[in-house]
């Protein structure tokens, strides 16, 4: 056991630092410096860890990436996401959501959890599609997509409006995603449905794109907009970073 704990942490230290002498990978890990240069002979041995040609630098070896990819091709978002999400409803017993956006910048629900409260007001279902950008997670998604998803949806005649607070003009879009960006949740007041609001944050994955997101939603009447930009955005954001986690991302 000592010996994996030792092997993980000189591959950790080559994860934070990309590349590294023996003396930093002795100094990051805690390790003796000859009991860190025996591990690093055995991880080459193995192809986890490579010493760069003509240098004293160590790098991860092509074995992790090899690992890496299976574990990602073995890994499913739904299910990796399921046991965050029950953990979400259970603590703030309202509604939760994963999604992620189809080809035509639309939301598409991978899975939601029902609150034990009846609310036959909120259209969503697993396998529904509906705008991204008057959606608090589709708001999430895109607001970390490249290019400028906006234009592709002015282009298409898809900013239309749905309740008095849905966001229809290019440039307003425009400036709340760089502030769901920046703070990292987006929010939805009633802005597709009325009476609905929801808080949102992106999921990523080991590329750094976003590949999903998830939301608490719920009626209005009981979240205040200062309960969803407190301890419901935040507990939002912690869940979609642990998602990201499950999915190989490095936050």
């Amino acid at each position: 056991m000592r010996a994996v704990e030792r092997a993980s942490s000189i591959l950790e230290a080559l994860r934070i630092c990309g590349k590294a002498t023996l003396h930093d990978l002795a100094r990051r890990s805690g390790l003796p410096k000859p009991s860190a240069f025996r591990m690093l002979r055995t991880l080459e041995n193995a192809g986890l860890v490579e010493r760069l040609p003509d240098t004293d630098l160590y790098r991860l070896g092509v074995r992790c990436l090899i690992l890496g990819q299976a574990y990602l091709e073995q890994t499913d978002l739904r299910a990796e996401a399921r046991p965050i999400l029950e953990r979400l409803r259970e603590e703030f017993d309202e509604t939760v959501h994963l999604a992620v956006l189809d080809g035509e910048l639309r939301v598409v629900y991978l899975d939601k959890l029902e609150t034990a409260h009846a609310v036959g007001l909120m259209m969503s279902r697993v396998g529904r599609t509906v705008p991204s950008y008057c959606t608090g997670i589709g708001k999430a998604l895109l607001a970390n997509q490249t290019g400028d998803p906006v234009s592709c949806l002015e282009e298409n005649g898809m900013l239309l409006r749905y309740t008095p607070n849905t966001i229809c003009d290019p440039h307003a879009l425009r400036k709340e995603l760089k502030s769901v960006r920046e703070r990292g949740y987006a929010l939805d007041l009633e802005e597709h449905e009325p009476g609905v609001r929801c808080v949102a944050s992106p999921v990523f994955g080991p590329d750094g794109s976003v590949v999903a997101g998830i939301s608490i939603a719920g009626p209005a009447n009981r979240l205040p907009k200062k309960l969803l930009q407190g301890k419901l955005a935040e507990a939002t954001m912690r869940a979609a970073r642990e998602i990201s986690y499950r999915m190989g991302a490095s936050c």
